[in-house]
């Protein structure tokens, strides 16, 4: 399960961090950051949040990838349970903490409470290091702490294979309680595996394409005009954020407010533009695997939410 890096753009090659151990009922993430635009236009990898107007050929709702996750968290769990261990479910993380800004902070009331993020990173951190789970497996003597990592994720990483666009390949064990209760919701689990790891990396791709754009670029110089006049003298957002890491929480949020609002200046809109643009062709590019993942997920609903019921009978 992914969860937020350090704040910041993103930078190419860059991944979440992998929790081995946490379940959590939030939506799985894609590789961001905590800070640094609002989400974009929906693309290959954005689900809307209407359920009565869902498109079945498109991604599933907000609401029902919750039911799934919940779902694979509740089968991962009883899997657990089975081969003898405990696993304890994870809350849904804050609204705050759903926004992600891969390119630019362009919200200035978040800019406020958050600065660049670094109160959320410490919020994040701080729930993992009081995570259960975490706990649970670090006090298990180390033949049972074995034994419990592969019972989660299987023996060895082979059975499921993805071949990212961005380049490389993913692998990971067929067996074990995680592919169980995949198996369980999608049916076909290595087209599952392979489809979701796929369209989740068209994200990646999709940001690092947005922020090689010419047009991004361009319109980064009246924003760090813009800058200039407030005090600042960096030219890219990430360097902004390096001028004032190592200073107080005033200053990061200073600093962050002034790049919201110079990104109103135009580099907001040209970022939700690109970003859509980009999607779009991505989402074209690999049609075949978002229509696989989109169906394969469709098809789940109605088995997540009998697995979820059963949770309160």
């Amino acid at each position: 399960m992914r969860v937020r890096g350090t704040p910041g753009p993103l930078r190419p090659g860059r991944r979440a961090t992998v929790v081995i151990v946490t379940l959590a009922v939030a939506l799985p993430l894609a590789a961001s950051s905590i800070a640094a635009a609002r989400p974009g236009p929906p693309s290959a990898g954005t689900a809307s949040t209407s359920t009565s107007s869902a498109d079945p050929g498109g991604p599933v709702p907000a609401e029902d990838r919750q039911i799934l996750a919940r779902a694979e968290s509740l089968l991962t769990r009883d899997c657990m349970a089975r081969a003898g261990f405990q696993l304890w479910l994870g809350t849904p993380p804050p609204a705050d903490e759903l926004l992600s800004f891969p390119y630019v902070v362009d919200d200035v009331e978040w800019a406020r409470r958050h600065g660049f993020g670094s109160d959320l990173v410490a919020t994040v951190d701080a729930r993992r290091r009081a995570d259960p789970n975490q706990r649970y497996v670090s006090g298990l003597p180390p033949e049972r702490r074995e034994a419990f990592l592969s019972a989660l994720n299987g023996a060895r990483p082979a059975g499921l294979e993805a071949r990212l666009p961005s380049g490389g390949v993913m692998r990971r064990s067929a067996d074990g309680c995680t592919s169980d209760a995949q198996r369980r919701l999608y049916g076909d689990l290595a087209e599952w595996y392979r489809s979701s790891k796929v369209v989740a990396d068209l994200t990646y791709l999709r940001q690092r394409q947005v922020l090689a754009d010419p047009a991004w670029t361009a319109a980064l110089q009246p924003w760090a005009r813009c800058l200039r006049q407030q005090g600042y003298t960096a030219d890219t957002p990430e360097r902004l954020r390096e001028s004032v890491s190592t200073r107080g929480r005033a200053d990061e949020i200073a600093a962050a407010v002034a790049e919201a609002r110079c990104a109103q200046n135009g580099l907001a809109a040209t970022t939700r533009a690109l970003d859509a643009r980009h999607g779009d062709e991505l989402t074209a590019a690999y049609h075949q695997d978002v229509a696989t993942r989109n169906r394969l997920e469709h098809g789940a609903i109605v088995r997540a939410r009998a697995v979820v019921a059963a949770e309160h009978e």
